[in-house]
């Protein structure tokens, strides 16, 4: 016979407490994780119809949704941005890189630099 789901909410708040965190605690996510999510959301998207469209590694999303992952590297983040059709600024500066958006602006802007 399966449980009720009441008695599953409730195991699940005294793992959250036995773990050293409260509920508020346990459902904070990444700004990376936030941005992502709400892109989904607004586009009517589900993970599955998003990385088939974008190209994008259906685990790697996962991760990035639960905040297993907080940073990307550059083509990663690159790809994310293209997919969510967001500038590429916007994710690097949820994973606190905005500076690598800024020297990619930098050397691409120099004519001199690209061969």
């Amino acid at each position: 016979m399966s449980k009720p789901i009441s008695e599953f909410s409730e195991r699940g708040s005294i793992a959250a407490r036995s773990n050293g965190r409260s509920n508020g605690d346990a459902r904070r996510r990444s700004p990376l994780a936030e941005l992502v999510s709400e892109r989904l959301r607004t586009k009517g998207m589900r993970q599955v119809d998003f990385c088939r469209e974008a190209g994008f590694d259906q685990g790697l999303l996962s991760k990035i949704l639960y905040s297993v992952v907080n940073t990307l590297n550059v083509e990663t983040a690159l790809r994310l941005a293209e997919g969510l059709a967001i500038p590429p600024v916007v994710v690097f500066e949820a994973i606190g890189k905005k500076d690598v958006d800024d020297m990619l602006r930098r050397f691409y802007r120099n004519d001199d630099n690209v061969m």
